[in-house]
């Protein structure tokens, strides 16, 4: 991966991390599936009428966005309603870096380098001491899974993503965001009720839109751009191991704006992430990139 495009990855992190914190704000003023089916659907209109719909299928927008945008945020913002802290369930999301590693092998294949595996497993290490750092949380075993769950689904949206081809990455997103927040809307409304979404949009402070404004601009168009953009470029595998950096702002961030405390071992434990990250981004003697795979497929069948 290239210097701008690391840097990309690493902004990507940055803000995804600092997000958890601004949800976690968000879900004490709204519903969680009003909150999500809100952000996507304010990501996609009115822009959706000015941005053509990327050349690909129904079927990759529909499922990308039902996948990221409704199941993977209803489990965890399920994870977070549960009681899990903002810090810790940027941990626990990080889960999905087993999965993209699992589904770019046996669905892309595309497998990982020894050097790719030795990094991740060392940053993965590093996040799971990062877990048992925070003894000061209890974490249910159903919070646990359910934001596990939502993980996998996570992994499972970027693989559609890839198999959507090369397509405009911010009218990708756009676009998916549309379908995203339909069911959402539909899960809020059987599930909490129209007396409900009423009262908290009636109730709302700052603190509530500026919580819909950063998931709607800094955390989708940005970020959400940027990584689709990245997830075309490179293995799913090679832009993953990023994700082990929104953990670490995610407990920073917690810990600075809502006063979670971050130990000394948290912070020893994070920095065994950043060497397995390093490892990982070292200069490889060939690099391979997803388009080259896809254009080698291509020679063999002709």
């Amino acid at each position: 991966m290239s210097l701008n495009h690391a840097l990309f990855a690493a902004l990507v992190a940055f803000l995804w991390g600092f997000n958890f914190v601004v949800i976690k704000t968000g879900l004490s003023e709204f519903p969680q599936f009003l909150f999500s089916g809100l952000r996507f659907f304010l990501v996609a209109v009115p822009l959706v009428f000015f941005i053509p719909k990327p050349k690909t299928s129904w079927f990759y927008l529909i499922a990308f966005g039902t996948m990221q945008g409704f199941l993977s945020f209803a489990c965890m913002f399920k994870g977070m309603n549960l009681g899990i802290t903002a810090g810790l369930s940027s941990i626990i999301l990080q889960t999905q870096i087993f999965f993209a590693l699992f589904l770019s092998t046996y669905v892309l294949n595309l497998k990982p380098t020894k050097q790719q595996i030795i990094g991740v497993s060392i940053s993965i290490i590093g996040m799971f001491l990062i877990a048992l750092s925070l003894d000061q949380h209890t974490v249910s075993l159903s919070a646990f899974s359910i934001i596990v769950v939502g993980a996998f689904f996570w992994a499972v949206a970027n693989i559609f993503l890839k198999l959507a081809g090369s397509v405009d990455s911010f009218g990708f997103i756009i676009w998916s965001s549309l379908f995203a927040s339909i069911p959402n809307f539909i899960c809020s409304y059987y599930v909490d009720g129209s007396d409900a979404i009423l009262a908290s949009l009636h109730g709302l402070t700052i603190k509530g839109y500026g919580s819909l404004i950063f998931v709607i601009v800094m955390a989708t168009w940005i970020a959400a751009t940027i990584q689709a953009y990245l997830i075309k470029e490179y293995c799913p595998n090679v832009v993953a191991p990023y994700a082990l950096l929104i953990p670490i702002v995610g407990m920073a961030s917690s810990w600075i704006v809502l006063g979670d405390a971050m130990s000394l071992q948290t912070i020893a434990a994070s920095s065994v992430v950043f060497i397995g990250l390093v490892i990982n981004q070292l200069p490889a003697r060939k690099k391979i990139t997803v388009s080259e795979v896809f254009m080698q497929e291509d020679r063999k069948a002709a």
